[in-house]
């Protein structure tokens, strides 16, 4: 009998690849039988949410994939038999090495998901195996939603290489607005960096509170963050306003002179056809459309102007049609104020090293570039084109304009559950000749997959390099793979390999990639593999801890200073300055609509229960919040004779889901707030699979898929709706796995 050991590795919740929550795996006669948090770990210092408690079941669950699986029916209707993983392997080569001769290279798509984290070794490697193809169309879904068009009116004004997120640990200020949907945490990547766990945010914000910093909350519910008198200010804002409650905030700093004169003087250009620009915007006006008093606004922006310290974090906020407006307000309140790149501002963070390895992208041709879907558009061409745009993806597959994908490889990315409109996904998904999914779960999308694979999930996995700040770790393989899962990046050197790239992909060597990819924080495999209890720290760089880095940071801005009035934008034919236009299913734009929809509706992201569309599965996190819900004020639910827990559909002008109805005081009276990613059934608590189209419990199919912000083409979260007591959704039987 094997007495019991411990693998330190990393947790698998917010993202099965990168830099995550220090772990301690136990291991007893073989068997992965508990966890604890590595205390050694500097970013969760001993702790883990539910989702790391739950490894253990997650990696044992029944419900996993667990053989390769090939199409037996309709794509669809979820019907497969098993195959062998040399017979899966030779026919997914096959396919791609058809495509390319009959086709071209760009006709070969990869999209992947947030499972995998961004920037890691997974991105590296899957965008290094498309370039070897001669292919431009590697595609994320997440980031196309709420990570990148945000970002990229943030790098057009305030320059940077990324967000300049809040630093914390030194802020008196801190401004949280519309934030880690229910938990407070950032439930997505939002404007974190790539390099920060999802999930640690919540803590150090309690941290600095505990210490005497004030919390503001901008959101239309307060958070669990908030609570326990945490909060020192909440703004119940409308859903879809922000853009408006940012402009009457510029107005009030500028009218007041309580802006950072030497700032703005030196380090910015447009400052008065700015000035002139939002007089309009009064916080008066803001007070009709947003909900917020016009006192509370003033209040709220001089706050933020006056507080030497203060930062402002903005994650589930840019969601909307009228993204422009505030996805532009926000850099611009955190420049005019000089809080950018100062301590407790917001500031740019850098890791001590870049872990990487080469993409190959030196073997793309300018030509090929251009052919990357929704590279006409300036959103993708001001990123390089450096990948396709999920939503020109989508709609290239329906019209087959200007080509249609034939083969499409799907990493852990499920969009039929995560994607606005799921018909039009799934209309998608039909279109494409072969599609291939690795997942470790059965989800909606792989039922319209030719061959599905099963993933391992990261306990089972060797070698996943992240690192934070200074602190160099990788996770380590805690058990062997269960059933016949495999790795994806095994799978995917397998593949490149078998299409004759072996030299390009270290022969199919694992350890020879990863030290590869380790090369640049100067340390060896080994020297990593043995710091597995406490990592690597690396000596910090000056450049790490500088601030006011005004100079390299704004150098590729226009004369390089911050952008107030924006001269790119409006080379291009877009308005220069923000202007607010509003969502287009609002009370206010769409008054016809409001006796039949009175409510807005909008969702939050995923909690610390689970992650998007994954982990509703597991019996410890399912108990913990059995049912799609609502959240609905009592006063609401009084007048529509909704009691706590009662199923009930919510009906928007595009369609109707189904959830059970949480009477919740702090969230505004005429809004209504579910969650995304619901599909999943939980076979131990005999919760069955629910539909992830009409009539079930996605919130997706509640938006239209043209309401999008005009530059980026982000789609909208917000809408209008009825609610009405209702009946439980109907089930969905699990995709079949025939032998």
């Amino acid at each position: 009998m094997e007495s019991e050991r411990i693998v330190p590795t990393m947790c698998h919740g917010c993202s099965y690849g990168g830099y995550n929550c220090g772990m301690l795996a136990h291991v007893k006669d073989g068997k992965f039988v508990r966890v604890e948090g590595n205390p050694h770990h500097p970013l969760n210092k001993g702790k883990l949410c539910a989702k790391g408690q739950a490894a253990v079941q997650w990696v044992y669950n029944e419900q996993r994939l667990k053989y390769p699986l090939i199409r037996a029916g309709e794509k669809g209707e979820g019907s497969f038999k098993r195959i062998s993983w040399e017979e899966a392997m030779s026919v997914i080569a096959e396919k791609i090495k058809e495509t390319k001769e009959e086709y071209g290279p760009e006709y070969i798509m990869l999209s992947k998901g947030q499972s995998s984290g961004w920037a890691g070794l997974h991105q590296f490697l899957w965008i290094r195996f498309m370039h070897a193809l001669g292919s431009t169309s590697f595609s994320n879904w997440g980031p196309s939603v709420c990570y990148a068009p945000q970002l990229m009116y943030h790098k057009q004004l305030i320059g940077g290489p990324s967000y300049a997120r809040p630093d914390y640990e030194h802020a008196d200020l801190i401004v949280e607005w519309f934030t880690g949907g229910g938990t407070g945490g950032a439930a997505r990547g939002g404007v974190e960096t790539l390099d920060t766990n999802l999930r640690s945010i919540a803590l150090k914000i309690i941290e600095r509170v505990n210490k005497g910093a004030r919390l503001i909350i901008i959101n239309p519910q307060l958070i669990a963050l908030g609570a326990n008198g945490r909060v020192s200010r909440w703004l119940p804002v409308r859903p879809g306003t922000d853009g408006a409650l940012a402009l009457s905030m510029i107005h009030v700093i500028i009218r007041d002179k309580v802006y950072d004169k030497k700032f703005v003087s030196e380090w910015c250009e447009g400052f008065d056809k700015l000035s002139a620009h939002v007089k309009q915007y009064t916080p008066a006006w803001a007070e009709g459309i947003t909900g917020i008093e016009a006192r509370e606004i003033e209040e709220l922006a001089r706050d933020y102007a006056t507080t030497p310290r203060a930062c402002m974090r903005v994650s589930e906020a840019p969601q909307k049609q009228d993204l422009r407006s505030f996805a532009m307000a926000v850099p611009i309140l955190m420049a005019i104020t000089g809080h950018l790149d100062r301590p407790g501002g917001n500031a740019w963070f850098f890791p001590a090293a870049r872990l990487g390895f080469s993409t190959l992208s030196n073997r793309i041709s300018s030509k090929a570039r251009e052919r990357v879907l929704g590279g006409d558009t300036f959103y993708i061409k001001s990123s390089g084109r450096h990948s396709a745009f999920f939503r020109n993806v989508i709609e290239a597959l329906i019209s087959g304009k200007p080509y249609r994908p034939r083969t499409m490889l799907v990493f852990g990315s499920n969009p039929m559950s995560t994607a606005r409109n799921p018909a039009l996904i799934a209309e998608a998904l039909k279109k494409v000749d072969f599609t291939v999914v690795v997942d470790v779960s059965k989800t909606p999308t792989s039922r319209y997959a030719d061959i599905v694979l099963p993933a391992a999930t990261r306990y089972e996995c060797y070698g996943q390099p992240g690192i934070w700040e200074n602190h160099l770790t990788m996770s380590h393989k805690v058990i062997d793979p269960l059933w016949e899962a495999r790795d994806e990046l095994e799978v995917t050197l397998d593949l490149a390999s078998r299409l004759g790239m072996g030299k390009d992909f270290w022969n199919g060597d694992h350890r020879a990639m990863v030290a590869d990819f380790l090369k640049p924080a100067g340390v060896t495999l080994e020297q990593l593999e043995q710091s597995a209890l406490e990592g690597i720290y690396l000596p910090r760089t000056e450049w790490m801890d500088r601030r006011e880095r005004y100079e390299e940071l704004f150098k590729e801005l226009p004369d390089g200073k911050i952008q107030l009035y924006n001269t790119v934008l409006e080379k291009e034919g877009f308005e220069p300055l923000p202007t607010y236009v509003g969502e287009t299913e609002d009370p206010l734009s769409a008054p016809e609509l409001s006796n039949e929809y009175p409510l807005m509706f909008t969702d939050e992201h995923s909690a610390y229960i689970n992650h998007h569309s994954w982990m509703r599965d597991i019996p410890w996190l399912r108990e913990i919040r059995k049912h799609a819900f609502v959240k609905i004020n009592p006063a609401t639910a009084k007048k529509y004779g909704i009691d706590d827990g009662d199923w009930v559909d919510i009906v928007s002008p595009h369609g109707r889901m189904k959830a059970v109805a949480i009477l919740f005081e702090a969230i505004r009276p005429d809004t209504l707030m579910s969650q995304h990613g619901w599909w999943q059934g939980c076979d131990a608590l005999d919760l069955k699979e629910t539909p992830p189209l009409q009539e079930g419990t996605n919130p997706n199919v509640l938006y239209d898929w043209d309401n999008r912000d005009l530059i980026t083409g982000d789609i909208t979260k917000n809408t209008m709706v009825r609610i009405q007591r209702g009946a439980p959704p109907e089930e969905v039987l699990p995709v079949r796995e025939g032998l």
